[in-house]
């Protein structure tokens, strides 16, 4: 993929944000009885026409942050409220915001913001300043990002191949790790592995796992057909969606992907999915026409 249709497809100029995709973030309660998952029904909490997407959940999974873009043209960070179901938001820029999360002393709120160069970079943006955004250097072209601990930050970054590259913060220090990888990042349930996705071909991917301190990588499993999205329970069994279903794999347990729940009929097909830290909610993100 070459720079040039990285950046159409990173949504960086204004022509490309107008034509965002139709998505609505939906929300279910996850129930578990002694290792068997249920989950309730998804409600849409944003339900207008749109873009609402890449939720994130608080630490402490009373709310959750997403990207919205109300006019078209710009994208802001607002939260929603799980117990009172209000949105509020949370920036107001000239630039849009994007892949919103928390930093690891839950003081920030990081985001990729594109530029008024068109560029694309981290920022941090304290709590109790929120308009005070604080550029993290060597984070140029990135496109979507994990904190591994409070130094280090895993960083998809743009370019004639997507690559997986790591930043220490601190000593500036950057590493790359692999190509052509997925959009998706998720750590490990006790913080110690990278998951992502290799794209080794145009049919053929599969979710790696990174340990973070010697950085070797393993394989866990292939991923369902043109699926690049995924989430990891407190238990460390993944999520994947496909078709408006719902499949589930844990090393160990399971030989393949298995079906846990069918959506289709609720909200058709979705992508993105996003656990609360205590576990007991599911957000996914719905859409409509072509897959984003």
């Amino acid at each position: 993929m070459n720079k040039l249709i990285a950046a159409i497809f990173f949504l960086v100029s204004s022509q490309t944000r107008a034509q965002l995709p139709d998505t609505d973030i939906f929300l279910a309660d996850i129930k578990n009885d002694h290792g068997r998952i249920s989950f309730g029904n998804p409600v849409n909490i944003t339900n207008r026409k749109g873009y609402d997407n890449q939720p994130c959940f608080t630490p402490d999974s009373k709310s959750i942050l997403f990207v919205a873009v109300p006019d078209t043209t710009q994208a802001d960070i607002y939260k929603y409220d799980l117990q009172s179901k209000k949105i509020t938001q949370l920036t107001n820029t000239k630039e849009s915001e994007y892949s919103p999360n928390y930093s690891p002393d839950g003081k920030n709120i990081s985001v990729v913001r594109v530029d008024s160069d068109a560029g694309q970079r981290f920022y941090n943006l304290p709590l109790n300043k929120i308009e005070n955004a604080q550029l993290v250097k060597g984070t140029d072209a990135i496109g979507y990002y994990l904190w591994l601990n409070d130094s280090s930050l895993a960083m998809f970054i743009l370019g004639d191949a997507m690559t997986l590259q790591v930043l220490n913060i601190r000593t500036h220090e950057q590493n790359l790790i692999a190509s052509d990888i997925g959009r998706c990042l998720k750590l490990s349930p006790d913080k110690k592995s990278l998951l992502f996705v290799i794209k080794q071909n145009k049919t053929e991917w599969s979710i790696f796992k990174m340990d973070i301190v010697s950085h070797v990588m393993s394989m866990v499993i292939a991923t369902l057909k043109d699926n690049e999205d995924f989430a990891v329970m407190k238990d460390g069994t993944f999520l994947m969606g496909s078709e408006g279903k719902l499949y589930q794999y844990k090393q160990g347990e399971d030989n393949e992907w298995k079906m846990i729940a069918d959506f289709s009929s609720t909200l058709k097909y979705f992508y993105r999915i996003a656990i609360s830290p205590k576990g007991d909610r599911i957000a996914l993100v719905a859409y409509s026409g072509t897959k984003p």
